[in-house]
């Protein structure tokens, strides 16, 4: 199986709005129809302990395999994910999409 998390960036000022667009609009854009698609999960940043400021949103899609990641990289709903994105000074920094394989589920 395989997970992609995209990690945002965002400026702390932005943090509301991103996360009431990202509920909104992150995986509506055809993602659950896609062969070998499992699951998305939006996850919010939390400072933990209270001292550590987190502003990284990171979106997690799992796939059957690396297969159907990269059939859904090459399809339209990939590019309609994918226009018209959130302004850039909501962004502290460049999204970061890392790809890994589960080894071990537990």
């Amino acid at each position: 199986m395989i997970v992609v998390m995209t990690k945002f960036p965002i400026n702390p000022q932005f943090l509301e709005t991103f996360e009431k667009y990202a509920v909104e609009r992150f995986g509506e854009k055809g993602l659950k129809q896609q062969e070998g698609f499992i699951k998305m999960n939006l996850l919010k940043p939390e400072n933990f302990p209270p001292n550590n400021q987190n502003s990284t949103f990171i979106i997690e899609t799992y796939w059957k395999d690396m297969e159907s990641l990269k059939k859904y990289m090459e399809s339209e709903a990939f590019r309609k994910a994918h226009e018209n994105p959130p302004p850039r000074e909501w962004f502290a920094g460049h999204p970061v999409v890392e790809v890994y394989t589960i080894i071990k589920e537990g």
